[in-house]
């Protein structure tokens, strides 16, 4: 018998041993002693094809293999719980892939075209009105003009009256006094911040309206100038009172106008306030009072809100 034919039986009976239930572990295939290391390699091939072949023609058909895989899967049905984790696990994951694909769904309203929009000359006034910035403080004929046209920068504090104004008001409460009259400075100079609390309270009191008209926005009071004072009762009675009437006719020889007189309010932007003194220094405050204008007619100027 050749060395060929003996590996063939050899592999044979291998293969005789798995049918019969031998484990593949156990399945050793060996060749004689006496292959020659020339041959060997081209044999062992050739009887390993050979076994390969006939073990999937004659001894393994596919539908035994086939069987067999569905005789396992039904014989170990997947138990109850695990089914329902798995499809939740697979439900969440399809779930979340198609939130991560699909683009959200934006419900916003249509664009107006142009002739919808309406159109404005001047926009609305604001819940919180918009106070001044930094600007220049404005100079007329040598005169710092404080009103709704012309405001004063937040950083404009000289923090009391100007000592000319001090001095003045002092000569003028002397001789008020000699004459049996009580003049006193209700309320002098205030910061921005002061007038800003101050408006913004009428404001809550009594609506923006209502309040420009006595009350003057943050950087537009003539109180933040250092110039300016409202004199014993801040209320309409005052220009009744033996003080009030004198102050009107005299204020002026000591430098000061009544800055908000009557009949003039459309032209200052506030009411009538007889008690409110602006100093001017005694030229100008003489011209001013012995000409019947206000202020704003004397110098040629406005006093409107632009906001």
């Amino acid at each position: 018998m050749s060395k060929k034919v003996s590996a063939l039986l050899a592999a044979l009976l291998a293969l005789t041993a798995v049918m019969a239930g031998c484990g593949s572990q156990n399945l050793e295939v060996k060749l004689t002693p006496d292959t020659t290391a020339a041959n060997g390699e081209a044999e062992k091939n050739e009887v390993t094809e050979q076994v390969t072949t006939l073990q999937i023609q004659e001894e393994i058909p596919e539908e035994t293999i086939s069987e067999d895989v569905t005789v396992t899967e039904e014989t170990t049905p997947m138990p109850e719980e695990v089914k329902e984790e798995v499809t939740e696990e697979v439900t969440e994951s399809v779930v979340l892939e198609q939130e991560e694909t699909q683009a959200p769904v934006v419900t916003e309203p249509p664009a107006k075209t142009q002739a919808e929009v309406p159109q404005t000359t001047q926009p609305p006034a604001p819940t919180e009105p918009v106070f001044v910035q930094e600007v220049e403080p404005t100079y007329i004929n040598g005169i710092l003009i404080v009103n709704k046209t012309y405001p004063l920068p937040p950083s404009y504090a000289p923090g009391c009256l100007s000592s000319d104004t001090d001095a003045a008001f002092k000569k003028m409460a002397a001789d008020a006094y000699a004459e049996g009259l009580t003049l006193w400075v209700q309320s002098g100079y205030r910061s921005y911040d002061l007038q800003k609390d101050l408006y913004n309270r009428y404001v809550a009191r009594d609506g923006q309206v209502a309040a420009d008209t006595y009350s003057a926005r943050p950087g537009h009071s003539e109180h933040q100038s250092g110039l300016a004072f409202d004199l014993n009762t801040i209320d309409d009675s005052f220009a009744n009172t033996a003080e009030g009437q004198w102050v009107a006719q005299n204020c002026h020889k000591y430098g000061f106008i009544v800055r908000y007189p009557k009949g003039k309010e459309h032209l200052t932007g506030y009411q009538y306030e007889s008690w409110h003194l602006r100093y001017l220094g005694v030229d100008t405050a003489t011209a001013v009072y012995e000409s019947g204008l206000c202020l704003e007619e004397y110098l040629g100027i406005t006093s409107e809100y632009s906001y």
